[in-house]
């Protein structure tokens, strides 16, 4: 995988020092994609001590409450009238932890605006380092002053190594999950044709790369390279190495069952990505964009005994359809799905393998590759080859 892009020293964690995350909902809003990125940025910088998010909780998305709530957060109700202000309250707090001879070593202030001075002489006095998080285009000096480092939240939220789109729509489009359109019926599309369009462009891409990289390779082995090329857990790695799964549009019920992490929908969304680039730039820009990525994943594969009789990355569909052409001629197997239930953002499928009528196996998982995949395993079993 290609070096991730860092914005400091601070994005990868080199200590056992504790954090203290104290975030200004009302500046910075509350959301549960910010939520996400606020526990994993403190995570990296040490061991969370503790998180409070402060707003006005009246006010707020009583889902979005409850998801804090599940990541840890310790949710802080504060009138948005009178003396007790927000930032108050918060340095208010702060101060009185900084000064508990147990305290974290690193705090972590997310806010924009307020008298923060006093905070920062405290924090300063009680060699505590101080991180600053703040809104572009909406923070005082005064808050920048208390900080050893800060960043700017948009600059964070940026998903790196993303291509440019000439056509942005497009590319929101492709991270529209189908929970998210049901829900926002005013989209009226989900990203699931481009995702279709975007599992063959790799498929091709995948191909020629390997053709090329391993000439001396011969048809059995290269395909089952491309198999782990493209299988869902790597596709789900790039779309985490791209930031992804921050940047999916999900339903509410799928953000609450964590479904940014769910590698069956990551991979789905990066071959979204890729059908849209297609369409959007052409195969080149296509080939420019993820040949950096099959690079990097492909080092290790050959280290991984690939031979003509391995079946280390030969994946259960491939292995079947080995058999049937070995047994009973040149005639490819057919996946239909059959069933399919649950939620939109946690779908499970059931499909049968066929050669011509007669039925080999059938499947279930959370995705069609994975029931696909079962459903030859299954196959592989009825006919004695697994």
């Amino acid at each position: 995988m290609p070096a991730k892009k860092t914005l400091s020293k601070s994005t990868v964690k080199t200590s056992s020092q504790r954090v203290a995350l104290y975030w200004d909902g009302q500046t910075v809003k509350i959301s549960p994609e910010r939520a996400d990125f606020l526990v994993e940025f403190s995570a990296k910088q040490g061991e969370l001590a503790l998180c409070h998010a402060y707003s006005n909780l009246k006010q707020e998305n009583r889902n979005y409450a409850d998801y804090l709530t599940e990541l840890g957060f310790k949710q802080v109700d504060v009138s948005s009238e009178g003396r007790n202000s927000l930032d108050h309250k918060l340095i208010v707090d702060c101060v009185n932890y900084a000064v508990e001879p147990d305290s974290a070593e690193i705090f972590i202030i997310v806010s924009g605006k307020g008298d923060f001075a006093s905070l920062g002489e405290i924090l300063k006095s009680r060699n505590k380092k101080v991180v600053v998080l703040v809104p572009k285009g909406g923070f005082s000096p005064e808050l920048l002053d208390v900080a050893d480092e800060f960043h700017i939240m948009e600059s964070l939220d940026d998903v790196p190594s993303l291509p440019t789109f000439r056509d942005p729509a497009l590319l929101d489009l492709a991270l529209i999950h189908r929970s998210y359109a049901n829900e926002h019926p005013e989209v009226g599309q989900n990203n699931e044709t481009l995702e279709f369009l975007g599992d063959s462009v790799l498929n091709f891409l995948s191909t020629h790369f390997l053709y090329r990289l391993y000439p001396d390779l011969n048809e059995s082995q290269l395909t089952r390279l491309r198999s782990a090329l493209v299988d869902e857990t790597q596709l789900a790695d790039f779309a985490n190495y791209l930031e992804l799964g921050k940047k999916m549009k999900l339903g509410k019920g799928a953000i609450k069952d964590k479904a940014r992490k769910n590698d069956s929908l990551l991979s789905d969304t990066f071959e979204a990505i890729i059908g849209a680039y297609f369409l959007d730039s052409g195969i080149e820009a296509v080939r420019n964009f993820v040949e950096p990525l099959f690079e990097s994943a492909a080092e290790g594969l050959l280290d991984r005994k690939l031979t003509a009789e391995s079946s280390i990355l030969l994946d259960t569909k491939n292995r079947f359809q080995e058999w049937v052409q070995g047994n009973l001629g040149p005639t490819q197997p057919k996946y239909e799905t059959i069933a399919q239930s649950g939620p939109a953002h946690a779908p499970d499928f059931t499909v049968e393998v066929k050669v011509g009528n007669q039925v080999y196996g059938v499947g279930k998982g959370h995705s069609k590759k994975e029931a696909e995949k079962r459903a030859a395993e299954l196959a592989l079993k009825q006919v004695g080859a697994l």
